[in-house]
C-alpha cells in the first residue's frame, strides 16, 4: 500500500477523536499566535506601539504597508494639531476649570467674545465673580542654603497647617507661635520641627514638597528672613528685602518648599495673579494715578507673559524671582507701604497689553537717549521718540540697565503729567498693541 495513503488512513482517525475531544472545534497550538504575530508588517508594530486607534488602520490589515502607515500617521497628526490649536480664550476657560459643556459650541477657535459670554453666563449663575484675581503666580525668593542655615521660621496670626503634595496636614501651628522647617540638601528631603505631639524640639523628616498656608487667608510671615539688599538678592538669593528697620518678610498666599531639578530647595510664594502685582515693588507712593496704572498693566502683562510661557526659569519650580531679574517683588508689605499702587491694581484688574490676541513682552527701562530702540522679533516693540522728561544725554544703549526697549519709565511719567491716559502711553510705547482684560 502507498505510504502516504496509509498515513491518512493512520491519522485522520486520531484527528476526529481530537476535534470530538476539544468540544467539536479545531485546537490550535501556541504557535499560530506566534504565526500571525510574525505576519505582522514594521509599519503594523508601529502603529500598535504608539497606540494609534485599529479603527483608523483596520482596512490594510493583514499587511499594513509603509504608504499605509504614512497615510494613517498624517491623518492622526492633523487631528492633534487641530486639537491643539486651542486660542487664548480657550486655553484661559481650561486654566480656570470652566466646565467644558460651557464652550465646546465654540470650538475649535473660542473667541475673545465667546470667552466673555461664558463669563458672563458664569457670573448669572453664581460660579465666579466679577472680582477674580487671576491665575496662580508662582514667585521664587530665596534658597535654603548655607546663607539661612538651610532652614526658615515662619508665623501667621491667624495660625498656619503645614501640608505634604496631597494636601495632607503634616502639622497645625497656633497663631503667632512660630515653627521651623531644615532643607536635607543630600537626601533632597524638609524636616519639620516638633511635628510629633509632645516633642517640639525634634525635626521629623517630611518629603520633598511642603506648602504652608495661613488659615482664613491670612498672611505668613517668615521670622529669621535674612536682610538682602538688590545686588545681593540678585546674585545669592538666601534672604528678604529690607529698607532700615522695615522688613518685607510678610507674604500673601501660600508658602511652598520644593526642590528644583539641580537638587536646590526654594521657597516660593504661591499666590493669585493680582495680589502679586499688588506686591511688586518698583515704584513709589505720590504719583500720578495713570502712571502707577500703566505701570499695574505691565507688572501683571510681564508676569502673565511668562506663567504662560514658562521658559525662562526652566528646570525650577517657580515663574519668576523677586529680582530685578524679572521684577521686584516684596509681598504684602508694600501693600501696607504703598497703598496707591495697590488702588491703581485694583482699577486695571485683569488687563494686560496683548498683540494679535497673544500676551505681549512688556521690557521697560528708566531712560533713554532721546528714543527707543527696535527689538528684533517683536512687531510691537518698535523705536519711536521718547519724551523729553525721558532723555539722558550721553546715554549708551546697556548703560545701568538702561536697554532702551519698550517703554521708558521717565518719558511715560512725561507723557502723563502732559494729561496723555495710561492706555494712551503704553500705546504709543508698544506699537499696535491692544489694553485688554486677560481675566
Amino acid at each position: 500500500m502507498n505510504i502516504k495513503i496509509r498515513l491518512k488512513t493512520i491519522l485522520l482517525p486520531l484527528l476526529i477523536s481530537a476535534v470530538f475531544l476539544s468540544g467539536g472545534g479545531f485546537y490550535f497550538s501556541s504557535s499560530v499566535p506566534r504565526a500571525e504575530a510574525a505576519a505582522k508588517t514594521k509599519w503594523q508594530k508601529l502603529l500598535e506601539k504608539n497606540k494609534i486607534p485599529e479603527e483608523l488602520w483596520e482596512k490594510y490589515k493583514p499587511k499594513v504597508t509603509r504608504g499605509e502607515y504614512l497615510m494613517v500617521t498624517k491623518k492622526t497628526v492633523s487631528q492633534a494639531a487641530k486639537k491643539s490649536k486651542a486660542t487664548k480664550w480657550q486655553k484661559l476657560l481650561e486654566k480656570n476649570g470652566v466646565p467644558e459643556s460651557l464652550w465646546a459650541k465654540y470650538k475649535p477657535k473660542v473667541s475673545r467674545g465667546e470667552y466673555k459670554k461664558v463669563k458672563k453666563a458664569l457670573k448669572k449663575l453664581g460660579q465666579i465673580s466679577s472680582g477674580s484675581l487671576g491665575p496662580e503666580m508662582k514667585v521664587g525668593l530665596f534658597k535654603l542654603s548655607e546663607g539661612n542655615s538651610k532652614r526658615i521660621e515662619v508665623r501667621s496670626e491667624s495660625g498656619l497647617e503645614i501640608k505634604d503634595k496631597s494636601g495632607t496636614v503634616l502639622k497645625s501651628v497656633a497663631p503667632n507661635v512660630k515653627n521651623r522647617i531644615k532643607a536635607d540638601w543630600a537626601n533632597r528631603d524638609f524636616s519639620i520641627k516638633g511635628r510629633i505631639e509632645g516633642d517640639p524640639d525634634t525635626y521629623v523628616d517630611s518629603g520633598n514638597f511642603l506648602t504652608i498656608e495661613a488659615l482664613g487667608g491670612g498672611v505668613i510671615e517668615i521670622v529669621d528672613c535674612k536682610h538682602q539688599d538688590s545686588n545681593e538678592k540678585k546674585s545669592d538669593p538666601n534672604g528678604c528685602y529690607a529698607s532700615g528697620s522695615v522688613e518685607y518678610n510678610k507674604f500673601r498666599g501660600k508658602l511652598e518648599l520644593s526642590f528644583n531639578e539641580d537638587g536646590v530647595p526654594w521657597a516660593i510664594s504661591v499666590l493669585p495673579m493680582e495680589q502679586y502685582t499688588w506686591g511688586t515693588g518698583e515704584i513709589g507712593n505720590g504719583l500720578d494715578n495713570d502712571y502707577l496704572k500703566l505701570f499695574s498693566v505691565i507688572f501683571r502683562t510681564y508676569a502673565f507673559y511668562h506663567s504662560e510661557k514658562r521658559t525662562k526659569h526652566k528646570g525650577e519650580n517657580f515663574f519668576l524671582t523677586d529680582t530685578s531679574s524679572d521684577q521686584i517683588y516684596k509681598g504684602y508689605v508694600i501693600e501696607e507701604r504703598i497703598p496707591d499702587m495697590k488702588k491703581a491694581t485694583q482699577e486695571t484688574r485683569g488687563k494686560t497689553v496683548t498683540y494679535k490676541g497673544k500676551t505681549a513682552l512688556t521690557p521697560y527701562c528708566s531712560w533713554t537717549d532721546g528714543k527707543t530702540r527696535d527689538m528684533n522679533g517683536y512687531q510691537y516693540l518698535k523705536s519711536v521718540k521718547d519724551h523729553p522728561d525721558g532723555k539722558k544725554a550721553g546715554l549708551d544703549p546697556g548703560e545701568n540697565g538702561n536697554h532702551m526697549y519698550g517703554l521708558s519709565a521717565n518719558g511715560a511719567r512725561g507723557w502723563v503729567k502732559d494729561g496723555k491716559s495710561y492706555e494712551w502711553v503704553l500705546k504709543y510705547y508698544y506699537t499696535g498693541v491692544k489694553i485688554e482684560g486677560a481675566y
